[in-house]
């Protein structure tokens, strides 16, 4: 068991690649605590894994944050975190978002992943390991995902920063997902006008002819996060089936 006896915490867990990290840290001997919004599905997931906790935050606010490590550090200290909260709202160019909206998903998106790292490091043991998720959207052009594309491309730079500042003690990787089956990705399709045809363009697009699964995406976090990645830090680990190439 790859994390035997270590504590990981998983932002946005509640469901999709968080939740598919969650679970697979969970296998390999971790204890889990996911901070997301609790939902039913989520309280009924809870009950059926006693080695993952799920806590009810907002990881986009600086008191919730604490509120969660409050009842976290009593009992082990952070050897692991994985960001992953984010939202990817309704498509827009720069010139089509507000700057309210703007705002919204950079917020979300990297000024959450700053201000939960800022407040997990100091707690974290030696040898600790940040994985933050980002998008291949933050290497690559795509139209109308300005704010969603800056705010993945914002984590990339910040992962390597961070990677520096705080090695050797902690190691600090990213990972890119491509097109993954999440409830994320379904809502992209229902946008489309036609959603069978858009999810069969994408497929035909990829080198391996399929979408990603959740998975595919927590196997990637596992790597990085276990001790077979004990001299990668501030490196981008691209999983999206070849999207991208």
């Amino acid at each position: 068991m790859r994390l035997k006896d270590k504590l990981a915490l998983v932002t946005g867990g509640a469901e999709g690649i968080g939740l598919a990290i969650a679970l697979r840290f969970a296998e390999e001997g971790a204890k889990v605590y996911v901070l997301d919004l609790h939902t039913p599905s989520t309280l009924k997931l809870a009950a059926q894994h006693a080695s993952i906790i799920f806590l009810a935050c907002n990881v986009a606010d600086e008191a919730s944050i604490q509120q969660a490590l409050d009842s976290i550090l009593p009992h082990h200290p952070i050897d692991i975190l994985i960001n992953n909260a984010g939202i990817n709202p309704a498509p827009a160019s720069i010139t089509q978002t507000v700057p309210d909206e703007w705002q919204r998903i950079l917020h979300n998106n990297l000024d959450s992943v700053y201000l939960v790292s800022r407040a997990v490091i100091p707690l974290m043991t030696s040898g600790g390991t940040i994985v933050n998720i980002s998008s291949i959207l933050g290497l690559i052009g795509a139209q109308n995902c300005a704010a969603y594309a800056a705010s993945k491309g914002g984590i990339l730079a910040l992962t390597r920063s961070m990677a520096i500042d705080h090695s050797p003690a902690i190691r600090v990787n990213c990972i890119c997902p491509g097109p993954v089956e999440t409830a994320m990705f379904e809502e992209y399709l229902a946008r489309c006008d036609n959603p069978a045809t858009e999810r069969e363009k994408i497929i035909q697009a990829l080198p391996l002819k399929r979408l990603g699964k959740p998975r595919d995406v927590a196997s990637a976090a596992l790597f990085l996060a276990s001790d077979e990645a004990d001299w990668i830090t501030g490196t981008t680990l691209v999983v999206d089936g070849g999207d991208s190439v």
